[in-house]
This record gives C-alpha cells, structure tokens and sequence, in this order.
C-alpha cells in the first residue's frame, strides 16, 4: 500500500499566531506530521508527501525518518483532489493507495492498521473508494459528516452521501469524515474522485 499524505493545510484557525497544526507538537515531543511519518515507517512502500512550496523546510526538516519517499511541492495551493490525482500519476496503476492527512492523532494503532489492511483488501477486490469514518461522540459543525449504512454482505458501512459542515446534529447513521481514504491508483477509480 503506497501511502499518501496530504500536508499542504494552510492553518488558518492558528495563522498567524503559529505554525499551521500539522508542524506544531500537540500531543507528543513530535510534530503531528512526524507522528504520522512514524507511524507509516513499515509495512508501506515509500510515501509521497502533497505539500505547498512555502513549507519545505517543515517538510524536510522531518523526513530524516525515512529512507525513501517522494514529495510534491505545489507552487500554489491546490486543492486536495487535484493534490491527490498528482500523486495518483506517480503510483503503478495496481498500486493501492492510503490517502491521509498529516495532522491526525491516533491513539489505537493497532486498530489502525488492522482497518488499513481491511480497507486495502476491500478496494483492491471491488475497485472502491473505501473512507474511514469515526463515531461522534459530540455533534461539532465544524467537521464533515459521512451518512453511511452497514452491509451484511460485504461486512462494512455502504456511503450514502457527504454532509459538508451541517448546521445542526444529524442521525446516528453519521460519521465525522476523517479524510483518510483507501483506493487503487488505475484510472477508473481517478475519475470518480
């Protein structure tokens, strides 16, 4: 699985108190990107990292960590599909890909990986677009909200649509959207981003 991390997030909720979140150390002595590198160190081919020009020094400065990895430095900002559809050109078209944002925390890593490799599977065996939601535990505004419903048959939740920053609290069968996303790099799949 070829890991993708998104890394061009402008911050604007710190700006210009700070750096944007994903280099600053909020719940280690490691930036969260750090963090994210670490955790993506075995068991995946090289990443490619999706940042804005003006962070590459953040960048570089991090990825000591790894041996191989490739970087995508956009002149300006844009947009995290046009982003991803980038890195998508760099990958084999049977690879699988692991799209993730550089400034999550995750406390169960086991969990994790166990639902990576699951996502991976199911992808490559349907040629989906496979999504990670995680259960609210408090309605926030500021998050999107997937509407999903659970499978018998194929063991996993079917993606009904996307809520973009809802205004009020939504059903049960809703998910914070977690932007990390699992699909193979071909063309057919592209298309449907």
């Amino acid at each position: 699985m070829r890991p993708v991390i998104l890394c061009g997030g402008s911050g604007s909720r710190l700006w210009p108190l700070s750096k944007p979140k994903q280099f600053q150390k909020i719940f280690s002595q490691n930036t969260m990107f750090h963090n994210t590198l670490l955790r993506l160190k075995s068991d995946y081919m090289p990443p490619i990292i999706a940042t804005n020009i003006q962070y590459e020094s953040l960048v570089m400065e991090e990825l000591h960590v790894l041996q191989e990895y490739k970087v995508i430095f956009e002149p300006v900002k844009i947009g995290t599909a046009a982003a991803i559809l980038i890195a998508a050109l760099l990958c084999n078209e049977n690879e699988t890909m692991l799209i993730l944002p550089s400034d999550h925390f995750i406390g169960d890593l086991n969990s994790f990986y166990a639902s990576a490799q699951k996502a991976s599977k199911l992808a490559s065996e349907t040629n989906s677009i496979v999504t990670f939601g995680v259960k609210p535990h408090e309605f926030n505004s500021e998050y999107g909200y997937i509407n999903a419903v659970y499978d018998q048959k194929e063991k996993c939740h079917i993606v009904k649509d996307f809520t973009e920053k809802p205004e009020c609290k939504l059903s049960n069968d809703h998910y914070w959207n977690s932007g990390i996303f699992v699909f193979r790099g071909c063309p057919e799949t592209s298309k449907r981003l």
